[in-house]
């Protein structure tokens, strides 16, 4: 079944389309939720509400080639809400780092999330994702500006961060 038809059947709550939609696009979102969470639980929870708030609105959806980036969109958005109402923030001295002679995924993966919490979404977004600024901006209700510097101040601390693991 193609995607056009699958999202016509959803939109009259035909249950088997609505799985089929769910099992093609969770990994992928599951993924992008944990990345921007750190947090399986929490990551679960925001893929469950993001097709909650997904087949509510639907029929708001113009074209269905485009669901993928529409979902990702409310995904990212509920992920970032969640998030900026917590006031957990991550002291970059309890980070744990690798001793080893590479730069591993785990440590980068961790270097991340000691980013502040707008500038780990705009980086996740735009170079894990793909958005662009406008997308970003429009997702995260801020200035294009803001995510263009909120991406270079990502990339500084990413850069610093990666330059002291590699000295030691």
């Amino acid at each position: 079944m193609n995607l056009s038809t699958i999202i016509r059947l959803c939109l009259h709550n035909d249950r088997d389309a609505q799985r089929e939609l769910y099992d093609s696009y969770k990994d992928n979102l599951y993924t992008i939720a944990y990345r921007l969470t750190n947090d399986t639980d929490e990551a679960s929870d925001l893929l469950q509400e993001a097709f909650i708030e997904a087949f509510k609105n639907l029929s708001k959806l113009k074209e269905p080639k485009y669901f993928h980036s529409w979902i990702k969109q409310i995904l990212v958005r509920k992920a970032y809400r969640s998030m900026k109402n917590k006031t957990e923030s991550v002291d970059l001295d309890s980070v744990v780092l690798k001793h080893t002679d590479n730069v591993d995924v785990e440590y980068i993966e961790q270097a991340i999330q000691t980013l502040p919490l707008k500038s780990r979404t705009v980086f996740m977004m735009y170079e894990v994702e793909g958005f662009s600024h406008a997308e970003i901006a429009d997702t995260m209700e801020i200035t294009v500006g803001t995510s263009k510097s909120q991406l270079n101040f990502a990339k500084t601390k990413l850069k610093i961060q990666l330059q002291s693991y590699l000295q030691e």
